[in-house]
């Protein structure tokens, strides 16, 4: 409300100023009027604009609620409320603007009131299409919609001067009154605020101005109105006051008036003057308008496919998307929940992001390139606290996305745990904002610090907490009721209550609510289920490579020499045969990762066993299409071959090669538009070697000759498999060909090992810089 006041206030005060400056002393009247009813109803108007802009994210569907442990959770903290005063001004405030209201509604209706007795117990007559009412009071003459208020003696001696009742019925005609009753609904409300008395006298005045030159226009002389006026006015009429809401000649203002009219406005004044109000009107729109980010969130349900989704087209893409990041929070100690001073926060590298103040608050922003999901990592460390790694795996968001992280650390010495909580899409992140979320992040530390107390020296997984029910595992997640059915193993049916006396704690691998339709509120999955039933248990391998090498693995940092021990015990219940055809495999590097990490990754999951090995990254910059000349070559040899029997073609191998060396760099929408590729014959078998000679000898000799077996050379050793070739060139620096376009290496490793049938030419590799080329149709080798 505050805010909304003081929006308001200031476009107030700006076209006020406007006006004082600019219009008051212009004889544009008219246009001045619609510009104070204008004015005072944008001002209202402007504050309560709200420009949306909407950002679609990812929301994964999990309900529990997990501790961290030494490297990261997503547990909320507490940090000291400061504390606030017995008495409660704001409603004392509140009591203020109510009594106000109140005092000027009633003044309001009095005078609607005492008007309305006014014409219902005084003598009246209709004039044309106005009603003069005679009043017995010493009052001057005013105008209330169409009823015009005279003093009867005066205007029965025919004292009120011709020119003062057409004033008065100016207002009538134009309707005046309409504007007065907008301004003073809008002083019930706002009486608290000077600039709606100021806007009211400014209105009012105007009103006598349009009053003035209506009647001018009529005699055609300013001067005698002007002495008429005053000669009226110095009667002491003025010494009498008429109902506040009405439109009443006045003294007071006389010698202003007398100054406007006698001003001319030229139409080019009155031109500049308008166009200016086309830039103020759009800075108060742009400073007082409200900018409203709108999260649209989609749930994704978390299944035993991958997290994240397929990289379907490694080459084709304009180029990296940089995304900004920007991350505030506070640094805390995890136990007494003090803020800590001069926390360092470094990012994957060691270089320093920020340091907290004296309040423990800290504010970085970074920038994040990848093509899909958004993966980083920050570390954060206290003398005398032990640090930790915050691992963050966020959805594939877009633009600037504003996050507040809160870190609890924990003493060398303490038994508390780490704790951290994730607070997402926040408009702002100053420190005021941040402390806006304690409440809730209070109550999920003290419940996370109950849930940790409760698992100590048991295995229980129903557990009861104050009048709530969990069930409990390395996350919680909490129950409608004790009764609440779980299915374990996908086989038995249970009420919750009664799974302590069937399983333990730690034989859990795994649990999940279960969405409507069910037989089952919840599933828990053990290591005691069925080894055999391997569709149950198949987990899909993923892992992440930053640009430092640095490998995620399970959500948490792996050594490269430990990622073999850490893959054993991910679907051990596998043969070597079994993950080989099962078993998806998916390794997310960076523009900058370096080659030979994907490389020594990449061998140990084929050592490992899987059926497929998805290199996902920023994808590369696709090449150039064909051009004109290079397709109209291309359909004329194209158009030739087809048109020929393919039993007895003449093939040139020149224009063999220049069809595909232009085939190859062709668009996808070019090769669909363009003449078939021609289907050439295979290339006919090479002659056989010749008989050796007989010698012409007799039956007898040829009996008598004993048989003679010439000792063979050892036979040479097998040729290397074409992946280890790959691997091994890819190591030298090889520069790849795939259909005459250049590929990386980690693509040339991914093409041969899903394309049995490549065809390789590595003829060009024994050079300084080896050149080997891939291609899915036929290599033509040249004589």
């Amino acid at each position: 409300m505050l805010i909304f006041l003081l929006k308001s206030t200031a476009c107030l005060t700006t076209f006020l100023v406007f006006y004082k400056v600019l219009l008051e002393k212009e004889s544009i009247h008219h246009f001045k009027r619609y510009f104070l009813l204008g004015a005072l109803t944008i001002s209202f108007v402007i504050p309560n604009l709200v420009f949306v802009e909407y950002i679609d994210t990812i929301e994964p569907n999990v309900s529990a609620l997990s501790p961290m442990l030494e490297q990261g959770a997503d547990t909320r903290i507490e940090h000291p409320i400061p504390q606030t005063s017995v008495f409660d001004w704001q409603l004392l405030l509140w009591i203020i603007y109510g009594l106000g209201v109140i005092g000027f509604g009633l003044r309001f209706i009095a005078n609607l009131l005492r008007i309305r007795l006014r014409i219902k117990k005084n003598p009246k007559f209709k004039d044309n299409f106005v009603t003069r009412v005679l009043l017995s009071q010493t009052l001057p003459p005013h105008t209330f919609f169409n009823f015009i208020f005279l003093n009867q003696q005066q205007f029965e001696a025919k004292n009120i001067p011709h020119e003062v009742l057409l004033h008065e019925e100016t207002h009538a005609r134009q309707r005046h009154s309409l504007d007065i009753l907008l301004i003073e609904v809008a002083q019930v409300f706002l009486w608290f605020n000077p600039l709606i008395y100021l806007f009211k006298s400014s209105i009012k005045l105007n009103h006598e101005f349009l009053a003035d030159k209506a009647v001018i226009k009529k005699s055609h002389d300013h001067s005698q109105y002007q002495n008429t006026l005053l000669s009226y006015l110095s009667n002491g009429i003025e010494n009498h006051q008429s109902v506040g809401i009405a439109n009443a000649i006045n003294y007071s203002s006389i010698k202003k008036r007398f100054t406007v009219m006698k001003t001319k406005t030229s139409k080019a004044s009155f031109l500049f003057r308008s166009l200016l109000l086309l830039p103020l009107t759009a800075l108060l729109l742009f400073g007082f308008s409200e900018k409203k980010t709108i999260t649209r969130t989609t749930p994704v349900e978390f299944t035993e496919t991958s997290l994240y989704p397929e990289n379907k087209s490694f080459e084709t893409t304009d180029g990296i998307s940089s995304r900004s990041i920007q991350l505030a929070g506070l640094i805390l100690d995890s136990e007494t929940l003090l803020p800590l001073e001069k926390a360092i926060i470094t990012d994957s590298e060691g270089s320093i992001l920020a340091e907290t103040d004296n309040h423990g608050y800290y504010n970085i922003e970074f920038q994040v390139s990848s093509s899909s999901e958004i993966f980083f990592d920050f570390n954060v460390a206290k003398e005398g606290y032990v640090s930790t790694t915050q691992i963050q795996h966020w959805g594939n968001l877009q633009g600037k996305i504003s996050s507040a992280i809160y870190i609890g650390l924990r003493q060398d010495e303490s038994g508390a745990r780490q704790l951290s909580s994730l607070v997402p899409n926040l408009k702002n992140l100053d420190y005021e904002t941040i402390l806006t979320n304690y409440p809730e992040v209070k109550k999920d530390f003290v419940l996370a610090k109950k849930i940790e107390i409760s698992k100590k020296g048991n295995q229980n997984i129903f557990m009861q907490l104050d009048k709530d029910f969990y069930l409990l595992s390395d996350s919680w997640i909490r129950l409608n009721s004790k009764n609440d059915l779980v299915l374990v193993d996908d086989e038995t049916i249970v009420p919750a209550n009664t799974l302590n006396n069937i399983i333990k704690r730690n034989e859990i691998i795994g649990m999940t609510p279960l969405g409507p339709g069910n037989r089952a509120n919840y599933a828990i999955y053990t290591s005691k289920q069925d080894q055999n039933d391997v569709n149950k248990t198949i987990n899909p391998v993923e892992i992440h490579i930053n640009k430092s090498g640095k490998l995620l693995f399970q959500n948490k940092l792996v050594p490269l020499k430990d990622l073999k021990e850490e893959l054993s015990k991910i679907n051990d219940h596998l043969s070597f045969g079994q993950r080989e055809k099962t078993i998806r495999s998916i390794i997310n590097v960076e523009a900058t990762t370096p080659k030979d990490i994907i490389q020594k990754v990449d061998m140990i999951f084929e050592e490992y066993g899987t059926a497929t090995i998805n290199i996902v990254g920023p994808k590369m910059q696709q090449q150039g299409s064909a051009t004109r000349e290079e397709m109209k070559e291309y359909n004329t040899l194209a158009k030739k071959y087809n048109k020929m029997d393919r039993n007895h073609m003449t093939i040139k191998k020149s224009e063999v090669i220049r069809l595909k060396e232009i085939y190859g760099k062709m668009s996808e929408k070019q090769r669909k538009d363009a003449e078939p590729f021609p289907d050439f014959p295979p290339a006919p078998p090479a002659p056989g070697s010749p008989e050796p000679p007989i010698s012409p000898v007799s039956d007898a000799g040829a009996k008598a000759t004993k048989a003679h077996n010439p000792v063979l050379p050892p036979a040479p050793p097998a040729p290397p498999k074409p992946i280890e070739h790959i691997k091994k060139l890819v190591a030298q620096g090889a520069t790849f060909t795939l259909n005459g376009k250049e590929i990386s290496g980690e693509k040339a490793i991914e093409v041969v090992q899903k394309n049995k049938h490549i065809n390789i030419d590595s003829r060009e590799s024994n050079g300084a810089n080896p050149i080997v080329k891939l291609s899915t149709d036929p290599i033509i080798i040249e004589n």
